[in-house]
Order: C-alpha cells, then structure tokens, then sequence
C-alpha cells in the first residue's frame, strides 16, 4: 500500500510540474531589462532590450523593439556609453528636450551614444523619428532558419536590398538547438541584415538552456506599437502558451483593438493540413486562443514550424504560415526559402499586401 501511495504521489507530482511548462520562462521575460551597478541602475520600459552588459561607464543592450524608453538612476552625473545593438538604422537618443543621433554607427543596426546623464532619475528615449506617424510602412516576416544558418546570410543580404523594409519579425526556430557555437554564428550572420530582426521563440530554442537567449536577446514573447501597428510575438515553444502569457496577451489585445494588430506565434494554432499534427498539442486552448485573438479584433495572424507556405483564415482571421528561413524545406511544394514581405497601412486601417520572395528559385 505504501509502495503504491508513493508511486501515486510521485506521478502527481511529476504531472504538476508538467501542467506549466512555461512557467518559467515567463517569469524570466519579466526581469528582462533590469540591472544594476553601484549607484547606477538600469530598467527598459516592458523589458524591450536585454542589457548585456553593464559597467558604470558603458551599457550594452539588444533591443527588441524599434522604439527604447529606459529609465535610469544615478546618485552622481556621469558620462556614460550606451552601445545598443539591433537598433533601428535611423534611430535618435532623446534625454530631456535634448536630441541627438548616434555618435557613431558601426552598422546601420548597431548604434552608439555618448550622453551626460544627471544625478538622480533619467528617461532616455532611442527611436526612429517617425516611429510614431501612423503612415504605411513593409516590413518582413519569416522563421525556421535552424539548420541552414551557414546561408541565411542570402535571406539577409535579399531583406536588406528591398527598399522601405523596416524590421524583419521572426516566429522562431532561430537556431537547432541553441549551442552556444549556433547563437554565435547567428551573430555573425545577422550582420547581413540592414534592418533589426526581432523574435520570439520555436521548439528549437528548447533544445538547450533558453537563458542563452534571455541573457542575448531577451524576452521570449515581444509586444510593441510601431507607427500605428500593434504587433504581439508569444512563446509558444511548448505548442502552448502559459497562462499568465494569456493574461498578458488579453491587455495587448485590448490596447491595440482600435488599430491594426498583427500576431505571430511559432505553432499554428491548428494544421491546416491536418496530416502533421503540426498545430498546439490542446485543441482546446487553440480554440480559446482564437477567440481571444478574434474578441481583440486582430488583423492577421503569422506562423512559422512549418517549413513551407500556407495561406489560409482563423475564424475569418488571414494567417499565414512562413517557415522558409532554410531548414528541411518541405520536399516537392517548390517553395522552398522565402519571407513574406508585408504592408500595413494605419492610415487605411488595413494590410495593404503580403506578398511573397522566394530565395534562390
């Protein structure tokens, strides 16, 4: 009897811990942003940048977002380096009423600003000037690099020569499994890239220790508002979402139900094939995921884990699955690599066009 207690009790114990599996990456996409240093602190505005580094002469971030609000605290003035890297190409520093652009700029996406910063709190504003005028703007969308990041750098170098993209959004699988060696070589390759690239993450990035990225690049699921358009990235690594995420999901869906808002997620919610199950592993929280997504009057929904290109509707939704940044593309469709290049225009109160470039075909 006892032998079969204990047996019981380890099998709901070992379900429990099961039921979030999320769980704690969630907790961790909340302490993105923060850090601190001697008299000096740092706190980015709903954790958009990672702070890589910290001294009290220089801070290093990795946004993920085109428009940075960070708080700062000092107990004395002093000059301080800000280096941010994946920034917007023509991003400005605001402090104050002062404006200035980047003291130098080794890449259009890697900015460097030398500021005066006061004693006591400081609100330090780095955007591009026209992040807030609600005019049409393309940007691109695409996931699934994984085993073909020896190439992406001919997606990259294909993003960088369209004219106008202004960010490329990824549904993840970044990298295989997240080795130390792959984030590195992704590093290397995103230098290809003229525009930031901002993420959320696959199954992929689960393969190894996820504090890679956070410690990298930062949240796991992104929400920021860009000349009038509301974009939500979540973490559906699991092919779920943790709870708390939906909670978090249902305030972006209500700030940005007057606007256009665009989601994107790793998994489809459902296959739109069905011979896959290559959709959330509960159709029941796929259900309920659409209605929060239809209740929040999304526009379009993006997908990646596919590794090919489907268009289909979620509850009268547009979707799109693009999971061609290279790996194991799905044999015999004749897709192959590509990115969705897409424009939505606030002004109309709707997505002009998605249109499709293929790589190499």
């Amino acid at each position: 009897m006892n032998r079969i207690l204990l047996t019981t009790a380890a099998g709901l114990l070992l379900a429990s811990s099961c039921v979030r599996p999320a769980e704690e990456r969630s907790k961790l996409d909340q302490e993105v942003g923060k850090a601190s240093l001697d008299d000096l602190s740092i706190e980015v505005e709903n954790g958009q940048a990672a702070v890589q580094r910290i001294s009290t002469e220089r801070i290093t971030l990795w946004a993920q977002a085109p428009a940075l609000q960070v708080k700062f605290s000092s107990e004395s003035a002093r000059d301080i380096t800000i280096e941010l890297f994946n920034c917007m190409p023509t991003a400005e520093l605001q402090i104050g009423q002062a404006v200035q652009s980047p003291t130098s700029q080794p890449r259009p996406t890697h900015c460097i600003f030398d500021i005066g910063l006061p004693a006591g709190e400081s609100l330090v504003s780095i955007a591009p000037p026209d992040w807030q005028s609600e005019e049409s703007f393309l940007f691109a969308d695409m996931g699934d690099i994984q085993t073909a990041m020896d190439s992406v750098d001919e997606i990259f170098d294909a993003i960088s020569a369209e004219p106008g993209v202004r960010f490329v959004m990824s549904t993840g699988d970044v990298v295989e499994t997240g080795a130390p060696e792959e984030y590195e070589l992704f590093l290397e390759k995103v230098t290809h890239l003229d525009v930031p690239f901002f993420s959320t993450i696959g199954n992929h990035e689960l393969t190894e220790d996820i504090t890679r990225w956070h410690d990298l690049f930062g949240t796991l699921s992104t929400h920021f508002r860009f000349k009038g358009v509301d974009f939500s990235y979540v973490d559906s690594g699991n092919a779920s979402l943790d709870p708390s995420l939906h909670s978090r999901l249902d305030r972006w869906l209500d700030e940005g139900k007057d606007r256009i808002h665009i989601f994107g997620t790793h998994y489809p919610l459902f296959d739109p094939v069905g011979v896959r199950n290559a959709g959330f592993r509960s159709r029941s929280e796929a259900s309920k995921l659409l209605v929060q997504l239809a209740r929040g009057q999304v526009d379009l929904t993006l997908y990646g884990h596919v590794h090919s290109l489907y268009k289909f509707e979620n509850a009268g939704i547009p979707a799109f699955i693009s999971g061609g940044g290279g790996a194991l593309p799905e044999r015999f469709d004749g897709i192959d690599r590509h990115f969705l290049l897409i424009n939505p225009d606030p002004a109309e109160g709707r997505i002009v066009s998605i249109e499709t470039r293929r790589i190499g075909n």
